[in-house]
């Protein structure tokens, strides 16, 4: 792959701020290559960056989904004639976009991709005037995500095991279901009572939960899993079978492909967008085919 420059966007907190040490080691591995480095300072500044910077073929977010999520913000937010491609250094602690994308987990090897790897088209997401990597879901998910934030701050956990016993505190706590109406494709809105509803790019979430194990991330279609209400007994029994993907099948679970879907409540209701947590009434989710480009490995 040729590359004039490359930006490295750095989150130095990601994964309870493990990846600012590692700055270093990045630096060192990308010695060959043509690139500048800048440190993020505050929520958002990501997104500022990127929207920004110039005279770069390529950005590259270093840290978590929600630095990925920021830095696409940020590119999206420019001209479509004048968006760089996005790069990906996960040292976060859910790291489900580098999963979408096929990026290698180990640090080194995501390093040496930027540099020997090659740019490949996906399809994001938009939710309202957002734009996402990899997932939106409301209801049960968005509480079991800001769970997660708040044990991510207080239990230094991460990844999976971060999302699992923020799901099972969830589920003992606040296991209930939303009455919201839906629009698909735009369609008339059907009233239903669901107690959660993933739109995803990718096949995973919540640090590896294989919630739309059928996603394809370059097919123009958003991957949906509705679950229906569920009683505790119900949701323990079948949550092993979320975790590997294997729920697809079952009777409370509606799995189906959309390119729109227009969610509204009369009650505000918790969302959460590539893992940043947010409340509303209607949230309008598209996909945008092909709107990014990123840079993959070789095999990708």
């Amino acid at each position: 792959m040729t590359t004039s420059r490359m930006l490295l966007i750095v989150n130095p907190e990601a994964r309870h701020g493990e990846t600012g040490p590692l700055v270093p080691v990045i630096e060192q591995l990308l010695q060959s290559a043509e690139f500048d480095l800048t440190l993020t300072a505050y929520m958002g500044h990501a997104a500022e960056i990127a929207r920004d910077a110039q005279g770069y073929d390529v950005l590259v977010a270093v840290g978590g989904d929600g630095t990925v999520h920021e830095v696409l913000n940020g590119i999206m937010a420019r001209p479509e004639g004048d968006r760089p491609a996005l790069g990906l250094i996960p040292t976060g602690s859910g790291n489900d976009t580098r999963r979408t994308v096929g990026v290698p987990e180990d640090i080194a090897e995501a390093t040496l991709a930027l540099i020997s790897g090659r740019r490949r088209r996906f399809d994001i997401g938009r939710c309202n005037d957002m734009y996402f990597n990899n997932s939106f879901a409301a209801g049960l998910d968005a509480r079991v995500t800001a769970k997660a934030v708040e044990y991510k701050a207080t239990t230094r956990r991460a990844g999976l095991w971060l999302y699992f016993t923020a799901l099972v505190h969830v589920l003992l706590n606040e296991l209930y279901p939303h009455h919201v109406r839906i629009s698909w494709d735009g369609a008339e809105p059907v009233e239903d009572d669901v107690l959660a509803l993933a739109t995803t790019i990718g096949p995973t979430y919540g640090g590896g939960f294989r919630i739309t194990p059928d996603a394809l991330p370059d097919d123009g279609l958003l991957e949906v899993c509705l679950i229906d209400p569920l009683s505790l007994p119900q949701a323990l029994v079948r949550l092993p079978f979320v975790v590997v993907g294997k729920h697809t099948g079952m009777k409370v679970v509606r799995m189906s492909r959309h390119r729109s879907v227009v969610i509204e409540s009369d009650e505000p209701i918790p969302a959460q967008i590539d893992g940043e947590v947010m409340v509303g009434n209607r949230f309008e989710v598209e996909v945008l085919p092909l709107a990014i480009e990123y840079v993959v490995p070789l095999e990708r």
